[in-house]
């Protein structure tokens, strides 16, 4: 199968409707490569040995391939072809629903900052995301924002994309 390749919006949509169900609010989402990992900051807070850099853990977990129980919990990980599959199934549930019931759940939230990244035509990012800040680190910047932040931005994206021409 050739490369899927999906605007970090869609990408971090999908990510978002598949985090919803598991109730996680505070983590860490880190792009690498064409994919994406995500870490739970309850779970692994739990353990003290965890307490180091943020890209110091995505160096130990992949290049020394330690893969206990108990850190296959604490790890989502999403591939391209993975998230444009689900994609694809949530797109036909979007159409029977209609608009999203509420626009400040976290796939909204998500898909805002990543039509954020998209403009910023960022490369490789880190979001740190709890209820209180959201933390994003891209091309050595690094930018905080709160929930209200985004839900304005979020209600600028819809704005800005009911002034295009439906081409249906």
């Amino acid at each position: 199968m050739a490369a899927v390749t999906l605007s970090y919006a869609q990408a971090l949509r999908v990510i978002g409707q598949n985090l919803i169900p598991l109730g996680i609010d505070s983590f860490e989402l880190a792009k690498w490569g064409d994919d994406y990992i995500v870490w739970e900051h309850s779970r692994l807070a739990r353990d003290p040995s965890e307490k180091q850099t943020f890209f110091a853990k995505i160096t130990r977990k992949i290049l020394k391939h330690e893969d206990s129980d108990r850190e296959t919990v604490n790890r989502l990980y999403f591939s391209s072809v993975e998230i444009f599959t689900s994609d694809i199934e949530q797109q036909s549930k979007r159409r029977i629903s209609g608009s999203p019931s509420d626009l400040r759940d976290l796939s909204f939230v998500l898909r805002v900052l990543g039509d954020y990244l998209d403009r910023k035509a960022a490369r490789e990012f880190t979001i740190s995301w709890t209820m209180e800040s959201i933390k994003v680190r891209y091309d050595q910047k690094e930018e905080n924002f709160t929930l209200q932040n985004l839900y304005d931005f979020g209600i600028n994206m819809y704005l800005k994309r009911s002034d295009r021409r439906r081409t249906n």
